[in-house]
């Protein structure tokens, strides 16, 4: 899952949730999902799309570009921390939450271990 962060001049506007698969569009139009009402943001300006495990952006030749981290892109794979630039003063922060779950099995071997730290040294009934 990923998190995007809306920003007017270090202010955040909105967040968003992007699921794979999921796209945001992104312009002045107001067909858009992320409207930007600022005449440096063209009516369909850029696309924001998860793949899998990667967030992709892609530049649909707006007029004053799309910059990503200082560098201007026709698309470019975003990743946590990245900050996409769209008009004069519009930021998007990336936020990539972990997709790992932390999962831990226990064993017979670990209950007879904690058995033994806890000061219970009598061996597990196995009949």
């Amino acid at each position: 899952m990923y998190r995007l962060e809306l920003m007017l001049n270090n202010l955040i506007l909105r967040e968003y949730a992007l699921a794979d698969g999921a796209i945001l569009m992104i312009g002045r139009h107001s067909a858009n999902d992320i409207v930007l009402r600022d005449m440096s943001v063209s009516r369909h300006h850029a696309t924001i799309e998860g793949k899998g495990q990667k967030l992709l952006i892609v530049d649909h030749a707006s007029t004053n570009g799309t910059i990503v981290n200082g560098a201007r892109v026709q698309w470019s794979q975003l990743d946590h921390g990245d900050i996409v630039k769209i008009g004069k003063d519009h930021t998007i922060r990336v936020n990539v939450r972990s997709q790992k779950k932390r999962e831990s099995t226990l064993t017979g071997e670990h209950d007879q271990l904690t058995n033994m730290l806890k000061g219970n040294n009598s061996s597990p009934d196995v009949s």
